[in-house]
């Protein structure tokens, strides 16, 4: 065997250690290193490849499936393959959860896609960008499956045909569908990829529908903060994470994103920067938002430099993941409070944002007030919150009873 690969795996090894993992994690990954490296001399590899790294994967997945070794022990050993092919491939290692059974796009549109994302990345929010690059990946996908390869042969009836496909899962807001579409086609032609103008297929004409999501109950919220379980570090974690949503209206990605240096302590006061609007922020930091944060950072942060608040709570102590916690957080502790959650009832980790909105409206906060606290662009935003105040709404209704009843029957 080349010298080379034995070489490359020391060098992943040096990353796992400068991670920082623990020793004994390190220990494990050098025996599947072993196991790998094994495989390869039989196989005759000298460069480890994606490929290399998926029949490898495929060889133990054989011997989990007759009995002879765990499930973990083959996630891990699928872990080391992927990194050390990672390495081999670009020189580079991204330590990250990755989603190993997602379907992979051909060399070409996997290089467009990406291209699109740099640009929109210019222009975006990170959300956004996210957003378009996940839709495009479906119509790239939907393209491969239809015989594309390439965007010489793509048709208006491509285009048509796939909007009809995926419309029924946009009925309430078309435009997440067609907004996507029409910027990345609008890509392929200005980048000469393709010669066709979409633009008469993708109009919106039908406004999107407007669905006012609840908020929770005060019951609800009892409940699920009760549920958690603050003699614990994650529980800690967790309970000044719903806190900061809850209390001071803030979203998912910007808790997330909260530094040390955001925080003013004794001014009692929170500066942040929020990802889907770029406008600056200032808050007055409750105290019980402030004694949920310092309980969290002296008795469950782990000891690391890293210079986000919240953090992994195992190593490698990275700040979160923005996809993931608010959703995670809502399943671990929604069960344990018994709340009832289906698929777009608006029980999500952005109902504690929208309760935090209808408390305000609720005590009579001026709606540009409401407006400035939660941090929005215009009023419109805002005024969702008054359709969530049932008492403030029945002050509006007319008095009716000035207007005779002639019909018979309702008299």
């Amino acid at each position: 065997m080349d010298t080379t690969l034995k070489i490359s795996v020391e060098n992943v090894l040096d990353f796992l250690q400068n991670i920082p993992l623990s020793d004994a994690t390190v220990r494990y990954y050098r025996c599947c290193y072993n196991n790998i490296l094994s495989f390869c001399e039989k196989k005759g590899i000298n460069k480890f490849s994606t490929a290399d790294a998926e029949e490898f994967y495929q060889f133990q997945d054989n011997r989990f499936q007759s009995g002879k070794v765990s499930k973990v022990y083959i996630l891990i050993m699928r872990r080391a393959a992927f990194l050390l092919a990672e390495y081999c491939a670009s020189g580079d290692i991204s330590w990250e959860r990755k989603n190993y059974n997602q379907p992979k796009l051909c060399p070409l549109f996997a290089r467009v896609r990406h291209d699109f994302e740099q640009i929109c990345a210019n222009t975006l929010s990170q959300g956004s960008t996210v957003l378009l690059s996940q839709a495009v990946k479906r119509f790239l996908l939907f393209l491969e499956t239809n015989g594309h390869q390439n965007f010489s042969l793509l048709s208006y009836s491509d285009i048509q045909y796939y909007i009809l496909q995926e419309a029924p899962a946009h009925k309430g807001n078309m435009v997440n569908l067609t907004w996507p579409l029409k910027k990345f086609l609008a890509f392929l032609k200005e980048r000469q990829y393709v010669e066709i103008n979409a633009d008469i297929l993708l109009s919106n004409p039908i406004p999107s529908r407007k669905k006012v999501l609840p908020c929770f109950s005060s019951q609800e919220v009892d409940a699920i903060f009760s549920a958690v379980d603050r003699s614990t570090p994650l529980g800690l974690r967790d309970y000044a994470f719903m806190k900061l949503a809850l209390s001071m209206g803030l979203r998912a990605c910007d808790i997330v994103n909260l530094q040390f240096n955001d925080i003013d302590w004794h001014r009692s006061e929170i500066n942040i920067v929020q990802q889907k609007t770029g406008n600056s922020l200032v808050l007055p930091l409750l105290p019980d938002v402030g004694n949920a944060l310092a309980a969290y950072i002296l008795n469950g942060r782990p000891k690391t430099d890293n210079s986000f608040v919240f953090i992994r709570m195992r190593k490698p102590y990275h700040n979160l993941k923005r996809h993931a916690i608010g959703a995670n957080i809502m399943k671990r502790y929604m069960e344990c409070a018994d709340v009832q959650h289906s698929a777009g009832d608006g029980r999500t980790f952005h109902a504690f944002r929208r309760t935090a909105g209808t408390r305000l409206v609720e005590a009579e906060i001026p709606l540009p007030t409401v407006s400035q606290i939660l941090g929005h662009r215009n009023l419109d935003s805002t005024k969702c919150y008054i359709a969530l105040h049932d008492e403030g709404l029945r002050v509006c209704c007319m008095d009716l009873r000035n207007y005779a009843t002639t019909k018979e029957g309702l008299a």
